[in-house]
């Protein structure tokens, strides 16, 4: 387990390294690819540290979150591009201001898709799990910032990619 510690902090340091800074341009495809990967790797192994699982555990959990992230990515980039449209009408950019109500509606409908596949997910991962197990994997989901935090608290978590909305 030492291993997936050491691992995982790598990966949060690359997130770290990779996150592009305030004021800069958005991050590119591939930059937000691995950005999502080291992501997926950091839940990975935060799960597992509360799991108690070992190696060979942690390897089946990393296909289940990769399987279920998979089907949350378009959802996080939808949101991500309608926030956009908000963060442009926020500004004073008065194009986007014929698009606020509906893009509000639909990210309103997109973090209901994005509740049930977390419900879903958790649901499968909890599975078996004794009450004390299943306690622990709540909590860490309910640590995270910004992933599957709103099956825990109602939908709170900052950003579609996990980010504060704020606007400036």
């Amino acid at each position: 387990m030492k291993t997936w510690v050491l691992l995982g902090m790598l990966a949060m340091m690359g997130v770290a390294q990779a996150a592009p800074k305030k004021g800069d341009d958005p991050p590119s495809a591939a930059q937000r690819a691995q950005m999502d990967q080291r992501a997926q790797m950091a839940i990975t192994l935060q799960l597992a540290d509360a799991m108690e699982l070992d190696d060979a555990a942690t390897l089946k959990l990393k296909q289940t979150v990769a399987q279920w992230d998979a089907q949350r990515a378009p959802l996080r980039q939808q949101m991500f591009d309608l926030a956009q449209v908000l963060r442009r009408a926020a500004k004073g950019d008065t194009t986007a201001y014929g698009q606020v109500d509906q893009s509000i509606q639909k990210i309103i409908a997109l973090r209901a898709q994005m509740h049930q596949i977390d419900q879903s997910m958790f649901q499968q991962l909890s599975q078996g799990l004794l009450p004390q197990k299943k306690a622990k994997l709540a909590l860490a989901i309910a640590r995270m910032p910004g992933t599957m935090r709103g099956m825990m608290h109602g939908g709170r978590g900052g950003g579609p990619r996990g980010e504060p909305d704020d606007v400036q």
